[in-house]
């Protein structure tokens, strides 16, 4: 460039403007390869969330070394039937889970299942989102209608299914956002309730005196029947891994290893806030007593909202399987927005019922089919069954095998799983997911024999 009235020229710098983009150009196709590391991030998310801690923990019912033990075998043991097998089954197959599913179980009844798992993911999210609004409405002074409540879970849910259906990459770096603020907090209440501390070498402490082998099942149940519907969606990365190794690395680092850290950590909490002063008599200590507890009023709805977010991680990992599974095309289509809009309007009049009867009996029997489901297809996958195209309309011996599974309750009664004898509640997906994984087995073996063929 010419300098005025000097004749001279000199060059002209530039800047460098980075642009912020909702979403990104390069491809992100069903078949695309995805890393192990992208996925891990967004598989951890399952269980690097504050729901995830209310709602799950197992007590420290023994020492520290040996507690940590058994959470790792819990750990090893969940990922292995609920998402390496299932992700494997998908690998081999080179296929997208729902194909997978068709093949296992005939066309027809998939369609159903597909059905199923919309079903499952609206009152899941529904049943979610109920503790990220009491977190961001929650106010000692007055109490919010449900016309507010109503309207602060559609915009938390328009924010969710916009950010949610974004290029894997970028859900991967909101993901780790996620995880790393979870992590923090874990670690932050953790030091809060460092008074209880020596409690946690001690190991003696357990919920209303239940036996171990009775914490253990517990804690083993009511992780199956979180895990097993979600880590199915999944499952999905397996058929875009470059190879066994992958789908086994992202299935530790990714499910393995945040499920041990997030059930150790919450287990050790737990013990010193049981221990510490800040602990309230005839309640559960818990990671929401060690945070808050003796803490001012007007310093909570703050620290409420921040914790809030790290539940946004699995929501949008929920919300971008919804939109696969209700096969909501890419953005842009505008009936697709139109369906979306129809989705956050049903699930945020479900979100302020969590607890209503028919929901919760939905939610089990949908979440114990997506159970069975996965054990079917892991099942298929080891014996080695042959793919037909195209797929049957009906494959009998995973239909029956699927029934098997959801009849379970009808035939097998239940262990000491409570103090009383006819609990309320009893998780019952993972006795569903052994009677359906050792039926559709048998019936598998029994086609291979020459006098069925």
């Amino acid at each position: 460039m010419e300098e005025f009235g000097t004749g001279t020229s000199r060059p002209v710098s530039k800047t460098t403007v980075r642009r912020i983009r909702w979403f990104e150009p390069e491809s992100d196709g069903p078949f695309t390869p995805v890393d192990w590391s992208i996925a891990s991030l967004v598989l951890a998310t399952l269980f690097l969330n504050f729901s995830f801690m209310m709602s799950f923990r197992l007590w420290l019912f023994c020492p520290l070394p040996l507690y940590a033990l058994v959470v790792g075998v819990l750990a090893i043991l969940v990922t292995a039937l609920f998402f390496v097998a299932p992700a494997l089954a998908t690998y081999a197959a080179r296929r997208p889970l729902f194909p997978v599913i068709a093949d296992s179980i005939g066309s027809v009844p998939a369609f159903g299942l597909r059905l199923c798992c919309v079903l499952y993911l609206v009152l899941w999210i529904a049943a979610t989102m109920e503790l990220p609004i009491w977190l961001c409405s929650w106010n000692p002074w007055r109490q919010a209608s449900s016309t507010e409540l109503g309207i602060l879970s559609a915009a938390l849910l328009t924010f969710l299914f916009v950010t949610g259906r974004q290029n894997l990459r970028t859900g991967a770096r909101l993901a780790l956002f996620t995880n790393k603020l979870a992590f923090a907090i874990l670690i932050a209440a953790l030091i809060r309730v460092h008074e209880g501390w020596p409690a946690i070498l001690e190991g003696a402490w357990t919920d209303g005196g239940r036996s171990r082998g009775s914490v253990v099942w517990t804690g083993l149940s009511e992780l199956a029947f979180y895990v097993a519907p979600l880590a199915l969606f999944g499952a999905d990365f397996g058929h875009r891994s470059r190879g066994r190794r992958q789908v086994v690395m992202t299935g530790l680092m990714g499910v393995a290893l945040p499920l041990f850290a997030t059930l150790l950590l919450v287990g050790v909490i737990g013990a010193a806030t049981n221990a510490s002063p800040f602990y309230k008599p005839s309640l559960q200590p818990n990671v929401a007593m060690a945070l808050w507890s003796e803490a001012a009023a007007s310093a909570l709805p703050g620290r409420r909202m921040i914790v809030a977010i790290t539940i946004f991680g699995v929501m949008r990992f929920a919300v971008k399987a919804l939109t696969e599974a209700a096969a909501i095309p890419p953005t842009g289509v505008q009936w697709g927005w139109a369906l979306i809009a129809c989705l956050v309007g049903a699930i945020a009049w479900l979100s302020l019922r969590p607890y209503a009867p028919a929901c919760s009996t939905a939610l089990d029997w949908a979440a114990r089919c997506l159970g069975v489901t996965s054990a079917i297809i892991t099942v298929d996958m080891v014996v080695g069954r042959q793919r037909v195209e195209p797929a049957r309309r009906v494959d009998w011996v995973g239909c029956i095998a699927l029934l098997a599974g959801l009849a379970t309750p009808l035939y097998v009664t239940h262990g000491p799983m409570e103090l009383t004898q006819d609990p309320w509640w009893y998780p019952w997906l993972l006795p569903s997911y052994l009677v359906g994984l050792l039926v559709c087995l048998c019936g598998r073996v029994a086609q291979k024999m020459p006098l069925v063929r």
